[in-house]
C-alpha cells in the first residue's frame, strides 16, 4: 500500500480501543486518525476526519452504533463500517447489515480475522 488507510475506532471500553489500535498498528498501511468513546463523538470525528474505514462498537453511551451508522448513511457517507459486538443474536447481525454496515464481527475477535475483514472492506 502506498497510501495509509485512515481508521476511526469507536468503542466505550478503553481496553478494546487499545486492542484494536495495537492490532492495526502491527499491520503496515494503517493510520489511526481517531478514537471515540461514545457514539456522538464517533459521529463528530467521522465528519471531521473522513476515515476510510470505521471500527465501531454496537452498544455505546449517548448514541449507539446503529444510530451512528444510520446517521452516516443519511449524510451520504459510504465509509465502510465494521460493527463489533459481544452479542451473537442473529437478528442483531442482520439488522446492522440491513442498516448499511459493511461487516459484523463478534467480540472477542481474532486479530488475524479482524485484519482480514478490514482488508476485505477496502
Amino acid at each position: 500500500m502506498s497510501e495509509l488507510i485512515r481508521v476511526l475506532i469507536a468503542d466505550d471500553h478503553l481496553i478494546v480501543r487499545e486492542g484494536l489500535r495495537l492490532i492495526l498498528e502491527a499491520e503496515p498501511g494503517f493510520e489511526l486518525v481517531g478514537e471515540a468513546s461514545d457514539g456522538a463523538e464517533a459521529l463528530e470525528l467521522a465528519k471531521k476526519l473522513h476515515p476510510e474505514v470505521v471500527l465501531m462498537d454496537l452498544r455505546m453511551p449517548r448514541m449507539d452504533g446503529l444510530t451512528v451508522l444510520r446517521t452516516l448513511r443519511e449524510r451520504g457517507s459510504l465509509v465502510p463500517v465494521l460493527i463489533l459486538s459481544a452479542s451473537s443474536e442473529r437478528n442483531i447481525a442482520e439488522d446492522t447489515m440491513a442498516q448499511g454496515a459493511a461487516a459484523y464481527m463478534l467480540k472477542p475477535f481474532d486479530p488475524e480475522a479482524l485484519r482480514g475483514t478490514v482488508a476485505e472492506l477496502l
